[in-house]
């Protein structure tokens, strides 16, 4: 009898623990889409905060490579983005501006970002959102508006994350664009003059 209630208990307990498996859930491909199609490119976050507080840390900083960080060409890299950024920001200063300034590489990741003080909360994301719209019609945003007058239909080209405002210019290298800047704060003309200006401040280091 002993010996019987013995085997019974270990065939529940088997059944009991391939029932468990059977049920366990299947992990759920991560959710790399944008929460919405206002969202910059790779601007999701899936990660339950309780998960984040178990990333392990990784070992203690230590010596540094000494090999120079190259960016994939074609693009423009973050010390040029910046300077860029820096100029296009001075140059609407002088002329009495407060304006936000976004540069991006050729595929719309942001490399350098200014807002100088007193600009609108939401003026750096309106540089942002301009640089995307340089980028996927390889224009500037006030030639993206001379075309939609002539042809309204290229309007529905036009993806919700990006912005119609003028202000928006490409960066290009020997024909081949590497990025986009755009500024945001001022008059249409303005801004369009401090972009350019934040480009010239770099074309001959591209």
């Amino acid at each position: 009898m002993r010996l019987w209630s013995k085997a019974l208990l270990g065939t529940i307990l088997a059944m009991a623990a391939d029932g468990a498996t059977a049920q366990s859930p299947t992990p759920l491909p991560r959710n790399t889409t944008p929460p919405s199609p206002q969202n910059m490119p790779g601007d999701y976050f899936d990660i339950p905060q309780s998960a984040q507080l178990k990333v392990p840390l990784g070992p203690p900083a230590s010596g540094r490579n000494s090999a120079p960080l190259s960016p994939p060409a074609p693009s423009i890299s973050q010390k040029l983005a910046g300077l860029a950024a820096q100029t296009a920001l001075a140059s609407c200063a002088a002329d009495g501006y407060a304006i936000t300034v976004a540069v991006s590489d050729a595929d719309g990741r942001i490399k350098a970002a200014l807002a100088a003080d007193g600009t609108r909360d939401n003026g750096l994301y309106m540089a942002m959102h301009k640089t995307l719209t340089v980028v996927g019609f390889h224009m500037s945003t006030l030639q993206l508006r001379e075309k939609i007058e002539q042809d309204p239909s290229v309007l529905q080209q036009v993806k919700p994350n990006m912005s119609l405002l003028p202000g928006g210019m490409p960066i290009w290298k020997q024909g081949v664009l590497v990025g986009a800047i755009a500024t945001s704060g001022a008059s249409a003309y303005v801004e369009e003059k401090c972009a350019a200006d934040g480009i010239a401040s770099i074309i001959g280091q591209l």
